[in-house]
């Protein structure tokens, strides 16, 4: 997780970082982590898909701490790329 990252000059280094099961062996979209445009609590959140079995996606708030991870009987693939609504409090796969 990067910090004011657009005011940054020279090497970049990351807060903190996350671990993550992206490693696929095949090929898949490339997982893209996106932001919560809308705030559902006090604090600003980011959604991304994961390999794990059974398929999830992960909810991680802004500090890096896992949330929540959405799983389902109909998430039967990777969810590779994942999005909120721009106007919703809603999660789009």
């Amino acid at each position: 997780i990067l910090e004011n990252s657009h005011t940054a000059k020279g090497v970049i280094k990351p807060m903190r970082r996350i671990k993550h099961d992206n490693q696929t062996g095949r090929w898949l979209s490339t997982f893209m982590a996106r932001w919560n445009p809308n705030s559902f609590s006090n604090k600003e959140m980011f959604v991304v898909g994961s390999m794990s079995k059974p398929r999830c996606m992960e909810l991680y708030d802004c500090d890096g701490d896992q949330l929540s991870e959405l799983r389902g009987d109909a998430l039967t693939a990777v969810a590779s790329r994942c999005c909120f609504h721009p106007n919703a409090s809603k999660l789009i796969v």
